[in-house]
């Protein structure tokens, strides 16, 4: 499922780190302690799954996860422990743990279950299944993942078939993926281009351009300006160019 949006609730960086590298077309939010992650599941949040260490400071990952059911039962909770014994697995589960999964872990296999259960719940109603809905979520993808917006990436993490998300992209949105793509990539190109300081390579790279001749052609043919241009007239302070 593409762009749910993903808590973490874990005091060691190295492993939020590792998630949010591993877990590029989710949206993660990350917390060190369980008080403040259960204070932010308290709100009106669109939250999907939380991944939970059970050996936290303060409130300790059962006693989280039994808070996080009251606030909402439909909230998927997977648990991480690098300290695993049958017995905390059995009561973990017991609290309605929706998967166990022991430190270190693989990256393929968290994505695997994390992918099982959204779509768990998405065959349950619990989470929104439209079409509408879809597109919305590849939007947001788009919008904050320009490197890896490809239909072949976002097919494999949707289980949709590439041609399917084309269709119904261009049906619902009344745009062609591509081209909303693109138009995505030159209004971030323009973001950056007035308020960093990336060069105009490091720009194109940023975008996904391996080549920023080409980045800098097709700015110039969409915006009647080249980059440099651009940055000149509307940049607000003197970045290298």
């Amino acid at each position: 499922m593409l762009s749910e949006k993903i808590v973490v609730i874990d005091d060691d960086s190295r492993i939020v780190k590792s998630l949010k590298m591993a877990l590029i077309g989710y949206e993660i939010k990350d917390f060190s302690d369980a008080k403040t992650a259960l204070n932010y599941l308290c709100k009106p949040n669109m939250i999907h799954l939380v991944m939970l260490d059970i050996m936290m400071p303060g409130i300790d990952g059962l006693k989280a996860l039994q808070e996080i059911k009251k606030i909402n039962k439909d909230i998927a909770v997977i648990m991480m422990t690098a300290y695993s014994t049958k017995d905390v697995a059995i009561e973990a589960l017991r609290l309605k743990a929706d998967e166990f999964i022991e430190k270190p872990f693989q990256v393929n296999d968290v994505k695997s279950k994390i992918q099982r259960i959204l779509h768990e719940k998405l065959q349950n109603g619990q989470v929104k299944s439209s079409n509408g809905g879809y597109v919305d979520r590849i939007k947001t993808f788009v919008k904050r993942n320009q490197k890896n917006a490809t239909l072949d990436f976002i097919g494999e993490e949707m289980s949709l078939s590439p041609k399917y998300i084309s269709r119904m992209f261009s049906k619902k949105n009344g745009v062609s993926f591509r081209d909303f793509k693109l138009q995505t990539k030159i209004e971030k190109a323009k973001e950056l281009l007035k308020k960093s300081h990336l060069n105009i390579t490091e720009i194109a790279f940023e975008l996904g351009y391996q080549n920023p001749e080409s980045f800098m052609r097709l700015f110039k043919r969409l915006t009647n300006l080249t980059p440099s241009q651009y940055r000149k007239k509307f940049g607000k302070r003197k970045i290298r160019c």
